[in-house]
This record gives C-alpha cells, sequence and structure tokens, in this order.
C-alpha cells in the first residue's frame, strides 16, 4: 500500500491548522493594539511585605543592624503619601518603623523622621504617637522628640494633657526658641483653637525639618493658617491687617469681600473620632 495516500491529507491538514493558528494570531494583536486594558491599581498598603518582628529577630542572626539599614532603605525608597486613618497600627510603614524599633533601639532618625512622616504625611496618628513614644523611652530629653510628640498630641490627636507634658518638659531646652515658654503657658489655658499659637508651633515645626515631603504638607498649613487670620480680619474690617499671603501675593477684593489667590484647605486641631472639613476655599468672613 502505498503511504504518500496517508501522507498527503496528514500535511494537508497541518497547512490548514497552521494558517487559522495564524489569522488568529494576527487578530488577537490587533485587538489588543485596538482597544485599551483596564489598569489594575494595587495600593502600596495591600501590595507591601511586613514580616513578625520576632521572625525578623531570629534570621537576623546577629545581622540586626544590616536587617535595620536594608528596611529603613527600603522603606524610604517605597513610601507612599496615600493617607491612613484606620487607627488600627496596621499601616505597613508603621509596620515597618516599628520592626526597626525592635532590632536596632537607637536608631535615633527612625523614632523623629518616621514619626514625622507617619503624623505628617500618612496621618497615621496612633502610628505616629506610638513610634515617638518608644523613641522618647530611649531619648528621654531630646528636644526634636520631645516637641514633635507634643505637638502630635496637642494638634493633631486633641489629647491636650499628654501633649502639654511633653512641651513643657523641653520649653527651656537650649534648642527651643525664646517663644516657646510663653507659647505653653498660653497652652495651659488654651481650649479654642488659637491659630496664632498654631501658625508659631507649625512654623518652628517646619524651620526645624529637613524632610522635603514633611516641609511641602506643612506649607500648606502655614499658608491656610495665615489666610485664616488676615481674611477674617479683612474681612472684619479690623485694623492693622496683612493683606499678604504667605507667598507675597496680595489679597484680592471682589464680590464685596477679600479673597486668596491660591484654594487653601482650613487648618484644624483633628480631634478623635471628628471629621474635619476638607473642601478647598478662598475666603472667610
Amino acid at each position: 500500500m502505498n503511504s504518500n495516500h496517508f501522507r498527503k491529507p496528514f500535511f494537508s491538514n497541518n497547512k490548514l491548522l497552521l494558517t487559522c493558528a495564524t489569522l488568529t494570531l494576527f487578530f488577537a494583536c490587533l485587538i489588543n493594539q485596538e482597544n485599551k486594558k483596564p489598569l489594575l491599581v494595587i495600593s502600596k498598603q495591600e501590595s507591601a511585605i511586613n514580616f513578625n518582628n520576632n521572625f525578623l529577630i531570629f534570621v537576623s542572626a546577629g545581622n540586626k543592624r544590616l536587617i535595620t539599614d536594608l528596611l529603613w532603605i527600603e522603606t524610604l525608597i517605597e513610601s507612599d503619601l496615600e493617607h491612613y486613618r484606620k487607627n488600627d497600627l496596621n499601616n505597613w510603614m508603621y509596620l515597618r518603623f516599628d520592626a526597626i524599633t525592635v532590632l536596632d533601639p537607637l536608631f535615633y532618625e527612625n523614632y523623629l523622621y518616621g514619626g514625622q512622616f507617619l503624623s505628617i504625611v500618612k496621618d497615621d496618628l496612633q502610628g505616629a504617637s506610638r513610634i515617638y513614644e518608644k523613641g522618647i523611652i530611649h531619648y528621654p530629653d531630646d528636644y526634636h522628640l520631645n516637641y514633635s510628640a507634643g505637638f502630635n498630641y496637642y494638634y493633631e490627636i486633641g489629647d491636650l494633657k499628654r501633649g502639654l507634658v511633653l512641651l513643657d518638659k523641653v520649653k527651656f531646652h537650649p534648642k527651643a526658641p525664646t517663644f516657646l515658654p510663653s507659647i505653653v503657658n498660653k497652652l495651659k489655658f488654651e481650649v479654642t483653637n488659637d491659630l496664632g499659637l498654631a501658625f508659631e508651633l507649625v512654623s518652628h515645626h517646619y524651620q526645624t525639618t529637613v524632610d522635603e515631603h514633611l516641609k511641602q504638607r506643612m506649607k500648606k498649613d502655614l499658608y491656610a493658617i495665615k489666610a485664616e487670620i488676615d481674611l477674617k480680619c479683612l474681612n472684619g474690617k479690623k485694623e492693622q491687617c496683612q493683606r499678604t499671603d504667605l507667598n507675597g501675593d496680595t489679597y484680592i477684593y471682589k464680590d464685596g469681600s477679600f479673597h486668596s489667590l491660591t484654594p487653601f484647605i482650613r487648618f484644624r486641631i483633628k480631634r478623635k473620632n471628628q471629621n474635619v472639613p476638607a473642601e478647598s476655599i478662598t475666603t472667610l468672613k
């Protein structure tokens, strides 16, 4: 029997399959190019990897400082600006900073800059207070830690008692500004939002930090505080009002009232279980 009788149909079918596969691939590529694919966005909070502190101690095998440096550098590189307000101490950056406190309890920068980043950028107030408190245990008389922690408690969390204790502790510190003692004395009797005091405290905080993300955030707060003070003065037709904002731009008079050139969000103390309005405005009365 001639074997070519069987081979011819076989090769003929293969050519057909190859042709179909080629056409299918061509149309698949065409559809892929012409149609936009949905973007898959995963937040850093969901994708970050954190290890149990006891596990890190175990695997470090005497190389705690090396693991600490790697965690610190990686955290700074991967840091995000997304707010975290759950107050469950599960923020990925807090877990990283907390792990570093266990591996290297004397890592000063982790307490100071970690606490500032959590409080000001991430808005993780509880996480920041935990990091600050751990730092104060090891550096009880450090000015910057006590000041930052006191500011976080008083103006961010609204724990006036703890905030005043920390601020009062360093009001005569050599690094403290000359006006801090008078501010602390006023804060002891202060139960309302005094924007003038807030501006002085935030301004000092802005001048003493070196982190650019923190400075940008605090500059927005400073702009908002000054704008609210000035606009209330101008629109209230009071005397000796400042007519320029933090950027040096003159306030604009229109529709019967003064407005700022740049919209701002009013600075308010974040009290526990209290939602603070976050709408942008340009005028106040």
